[in-house]
C-alpha cells in the first residue's frame, strides 16, 4: 500500500516552528570507525548531514478563520539516524492555501493501536518471577529469547557528586550503528542497546529502515555486520542480531516505577561513531506523555537530558544504571524567527519496549493489532461547508488484503460514522478500532456521490496487510488529485 508519509525530506520548504529529525543521527561516522567486516572506511573528514521527516501536522487560524496545515509539512519531533537521501515522491497539490501555524494535531494511524489498546496485552510486564524479572508471557514460544525487566532500584536516591559508576556499568552495553544505503550511496548512524549476551540488540526502526547493510560498533570498537530480525514502525523499535557471545547485556528497569524529578542519563553516539558513548544527564520531566510523531501516537517518557542526532536507539538510564527507556526523539525549533526549544527529549518506556521486542524476536513482527487497511484525510468543518460535503475522513487508498477492499470501500468515500455514531476525524475511528481485535467487525457509514450507505467490515491483523493499494475508477484519483478536498494526511499500515 502506498505510504502517505515516506517523503522524509519534505518538498514543501515552508518554515514552521518545529523540526523533525526522524531518520536518526543525520551524520556520518568519523575517523574512529573502521568496519572489519566490510570494505567501508570512514575518514576524519566525514561530516554531518541533516534530514527531516514529514509527519505530524499543525493547524493554524488565519485571517479568514480557516485551518490549512500542509500535508507535507515537518513534524515538531526530531528522530535521528541520518544522512540518507530519500526516494522522491510525487508532490501533492491541493486547492487550498497554507496559512500561519499554531497547534499540533495529534493523529493515529488506522493500522496502529498498540499503545492505545489494539489487543496487545501489557499486563505481563507487571508479573515477575522470584528473581524479579518479568515474563512477556501470553503465547510466546517457550524457547524464544525474551527481554528481562528487573525491579527498578535506586531511582530517586540521594544525589551524588559523580555518576561515573553508572557510566561504567552501562557503557559496555551501548553500541553505535552504521547503516549503508547502497542504492543511493548514502550512510547514516544511530545507537543501540545490547539486550542479550549472544548478540540481540535493540534500536529504533527509523535508524535502520531502508538500510542495505547494518554495522554494529561495540564500545571497544569491535565491529560486526548485523542481521535485521524485525521492526515495528508503530512504536519505532527494531531488533538486530550479531554473531557474538559473552557480550555485556544491559539491565532493564521497570519504567512504570519512573517518577517526575528522578535523575536520568542518556548514552549514545551523538554526532556519529566519532563521539560514541557520550554521556549526558538531567531529570525525568514527564511520564506517559502522549505525542504524535509521523502520524503515530506514542506514549513516551519526557526528559531534559541532552539528546542529539545519533542518540536514537540509545539508552535512557536511571541512577542505578538500569535502562528505563530507548531514546528516540526530541522537540526543537526551526527557522530564524522561531523561539529556541531546549531540553525536551523523549524515550520509549522499557515496558513498552519489552512487549514489542519479545514479539519481534518470536515472530518477526508484532501480532494482534487490528487494522482496517485504509488511509485517509480528515475533512474539517470549513472544507465540508465549502465543498458541501459531510465532515469526516475521506478514503485515499484501500489495502488489497483488507476486508474493507472486499466490501467495496473506495478511494473518495467519506467515512462519517462508526457503529452508528457520527465521527468527524481519524482519531474517533481509531478510538473504536483500538478497543477491538482482529476478527471483530465495525460498521462504517459511508458518504459516496451524494448518497449514504452502511458497510460492515471485519478487522484483520495488521501483519496480514498486503501493503498494496487499490485504485478505483470511481475514486477521486480520476480527477488527477489524491484528495480534492485538502485536509490532514495519515499513514495507515
Amino acid at each position: 500500500m502506498e505510504d502517505q508519509n515516506r517523503n522524509y525530506e519534505p518538498e514543501n520548504t515552508q518554515t514552521t516552528p518545529y523540526q523533525t529529525p526522524v531518520r536518526g543521527a543525520d551524520e556520518q561516522p568519523g575517523s574512529g570507525y573502521h568496519n572489519t567486516n566490510s570494505s567501508t572506511d570512514h575518514s576524519a573528514n566525514s561530516r554531518a548531514d541533516s534530514s527531516t521527516y514529514g509527519g505530524a501536522y499543525r493547524s493554524a487560524s488565519g485571517a479568514d478563520g480557516g485551518s490549512t496545515p500542509p500535508p507535507d509539512g515537518p513534524s515538531p519531533y526530531e528522530q535521528w539516524s541520518g544522512g540518507k537521501r530519500k526516494k522522491p515522491r510525487r508532490q501533492r497539490k491541493f486547492p487550498w492555501k497554507p496559512v500561519a501555524a499554531g497547534v499540533l494535531i495529534a493523529a493515529v494511524a488506522f493500522g496502529g493501536g498498540m499503545l492505545a489498546g489494539g489487543n496487545v496485552d501489557f499486563s505481563a510486564m507487571s508479573s515477575g518471577d522470584a528473581s524479579g524479572a518479568a515474563d512477556s508471557g501470553s503465547g510466546l514460544p517457550e524457547d524464544s529469547v525474551k527481554m528481562e525487566v528487573s525491579e527498578t532500584s535506586g531511582a530517586g536516591s540521594d544525589d551524588a557528586g559523580s555518576y561515573s559508576d553508572v557510566y561504567q556499568k552501562v557503557s559496555p552495553s551501548i553500541v553505535a550503528i552504521v547503516v549503508d544505503d547502497i542504492q543511493y550511496g548514502s550512510e547514516s548512524s544511530g545507537s543501540g542497546v545490547i539486550m542479550s549476551e549472544d548478540g540481540y540488540i535493540i534500536t529504533n526502526n527509523h535508524v535502520v529502515e531502508d538500510g542495505d547493510r547494518i554495522t554494529v560498533v561495540l564500545s571497544d570498537s569491535t565491529t560486526y555486520t548485523a542481521q535485521l530480525i524485525g521492526t515495528d514502525e508503530q512504536t519505532d523499535l527494531a531488533v538486530l542480531k550479531i554473531e557474538a557471545s559473552g557480550l555485556t547485556a544491559a539491565e532493564f528497569g521497570d519504567s512504570d516505577s519512573v517518577q517526575v524529578g528522578d535523575r536520568a542519563f542518556a548514552i549514545g553516539s551523538p554526532g556519529g561513531v566519532e563521539f560514541q558513548n557520550s554521556f549526558t544527564g538531567g531529570f525525568i520531566s514527564a511520564i506517559n506523555r502522549n505525542v504524535t510523531i509521523n502520524d503515530r501516537e506514542m506514549t513516551l517518557i519526557q526528559t531534559d537530558t541532552a539528546i542529539n542526532p545519533g542518540n536514537s536507539g540509545g539508552a535512557l538510564i536511571n541512577t542505578s544504571g538500569q535502562v528505563i527507556g530507548i531514546t528516540s526523539s526530541k522537540l526543537s525549533s526551526s527557522g530564524t524567527s522561531s523561539a529556541s526549544i531546549e531540553g525536551m527529549g523523549f524515550a520509549i518506556p522499557t515496558n513498552t519496549v519489552k512487549e514489542v521486542v519479545d514479539q519481534i524476536i518470536a515472530y518477526g513482527h508484532v501480532t494482534g493489532r487490528p487494522a482496517i487497511g485504509i488511509s485517509g484525510y480528515d475533512i474539517d468543518e470549513m472544507r465540508a461547508a465549502y465543498y458541501q460535503i459531510p465532515q469526516g475522513v475521506m478514503v485515499t487508498s484501500v489495502d488489497t488484503a483488507s476486508d474493507a477492499y472486499q466490501q467495496g470501500i473506495q478511494e473518495g468515500d467519506i467515512i462519517t460514522g462508526v457503529n452508528g455514531e457520527t465521527i468527524t476525524g481519524m482519531s474517533e475511528i481509531n478510538a473504536v478500532k483500538n478497543n477491538l481485535s482482529a476478527g471483530d467487525t465495525m460498521e462504517l457509514t459511508i458518504y459516496r456521490s451524494g448518497s449514504t450507505l452502511t458497510v460492515t467490515i471485519t478487522l484483520i491483523d495488521q501483519a496480514d496487510l498486503a501493503g498494496t493499494s487499490a485504485s478505483q475508477e470511481s475514486s477521486s484519483s480520476q480527477n488527477g488529485q489524491t484528495n480534492p478536498y485538502g485536509g490532514y494526511g495519515y499513514t495507515i499500515p
